[in-house]
């Protein structure tokens, strides 16, 4: 069996969807996440696509996706034996990731004060949308209230229509990721000082992290930065970002001076060699083309017959040829291109898990980076509902049968 690089460090995982993918990273690296769900399960089990589109609390491909390599038990946080059971957990635990509302914690008497005087070690992580302080903090906020929030949303979509999101909730994932990356400065930490902390991590300022271009355009000149959809906009000028094919769209900068010489001039000879390049692109000197001097009728012209050229031509047949000539770029890839990318299979990026209970295999995205030494662990399936309970409380907690078949009947786990 393949040991991950944090191999021997533990985990409890108590987020939802807010702090999924804080755990899942944790664990991909080794780290034996221990997944707490409420008896009955974990109520973002019910969150679609479901296998087979058959709705059922094992089948949540959401779930499936975003819990592979942890382990998982069931554990009544709101009783008195709950919390003390908790408790003892925490005894032997490294990280604890939480995305509950602000405050929750403490009204169980599990604030992090408290159960840092259990484990003086403890790492701890709090996920919510503004953070743990402040007057926003005690506010719900989903996805898009906080992609609204964090400038990401006024940058997406058409300038003379509303704001639009990305169709796959982004703001808790930038939150989540942010939270392992501080869980193993932490962890560094406490490696020189045998201290752990608390870590508090607001969404929000997760997602303003990512408005990289619009913050400091403003911050230096006031200008805010407008919704170009697609468009790519330098010197006040538009050309497009994403061009439309026979079939499909291919993704490609069109740029002047040094930068976009070589791939002009090649561009320009693929059009002349099917005999598509208008007589004003051949006698372009595209060495001394300066953007800041062409206007935007020229530049509409330009694209105009290049994008005349491309829907002549399939993506896939634009992404073969320009990489023979040298040109930047590439087709606009769905996910069954995705899956059968050859880069991809060359580096074997994918994972294949079996899923006893389905009868079936499913194919992961596996480990986003690559370390020489040291693999990524061996990859397992998300866990049933309580799946792990005997393995935990009795094998290593240590607890009876009686007990355990007590706690079970009491509702407890």
């Amino acid at each position: 069996m393949v040991e991950g690089v944090l191999s021997g460090y533990r985990a409890i995982d108590l987020t939802n969807e807010k702090g999924f993918l804080c755990g899942k990273l944790l664990a991909d690296f080794g780290v034996d996440v221990i997944k707490i769900e409420p008896p009955g399960g974990d109520p973002s089990r019910n969150v679609p696509p479901y296998y087979h589109d058959e709705p059922h609390p094992e089948k949540s491909l959401y779930w499936i996706s975003y819990n592979s390599n942890k382990r998982g038990i069931t554990l009544n946080l709101q009783t008195e034996k709950g919390q003390a059971l908790f408790k003892r957990l925490i005894k032997e635990t490294d990280f604890l990731i939480e995305s509950f509302k602000p405050g929750y914690l403490a009204s169980l008497g599990l604030e992090y004060k408290a159960l840092s005087s259990v484990n003086p070690g403890l790492i701890m992580a709090s996920i919510s949308p503004f953070g743990q302080t402040g007057p926003y903090a005690g506010f719900e906020g989903s996805d898009i209230v906080v992609q609204a929030m964090g400038v990401l949303l006024c940058q997406a979509g058409n300038p003379d229509r509303p704001p639009v999101r990305t169709s796959v909730p982004q703001a808790y994932l930038h939150a989540a990721a942010d939270a392992a990356e501080a869980m193993m400065i932490a962890l560094y930490h406490r490696g020189h000082n045998n201290e752990g902390q608390c870590i508090d991590v607001s969404a929000m300022e997760s997602v303003l992290w990512t408005a990289s271009r619009a913050l400091p355009f403003w911050d230096h000149s006031k200008v805010q930065s407008e919704r170009t959809a697609g468009l790519i906009a330098a010197s006040g000028k538009y050309t497009p970002g994403i061009w439309e094919c026979k079939e499909g769209y291919v993704a490609m900068v069109f740029q002047a001076s040094l930068m976009g010489t070589r791939i002009n001039q090649r561009l320009t000879k693929w059009m002349e060699d099917e005999g598509m390049a208008p007589l004003f692109m051949k006698e372009k000197d595209w060495e001394q083309w300066d953007w800041l001097q062409v206007t935007q009728d020229e530049l509409d012209q330009l694209t105009d017959a290049i994008g005349r050229f491309f829907k002549a031509h399939t993506a896939d047949e634009l992404e073969e040829e320009s990489t023979k000539r040298g040109i930047r770029m590439h087709k606009v890839c769905n996910s069954a291109d995705t899956f059968a990318n050859v880069q991809l299979k060359a580096r074997a990026f994918w994972v294949s898990m079996a899923f006893d209970y389905l009868d079936d295999t499913i194919i992961y995205p596996g480990a986003f980076t690559k370390l020489s030494v040291t693999a990524m662990k061996d990859w397992r399936r998300a866990p049933l509902i309580g799946e792990h309970n005997r393995e935990v409380y009795i094998d290593e907690l240590g607890l009876s049968e009686v007990e355990f078949d007590s706690l079970m009947a009491d509702g407890i786990i």
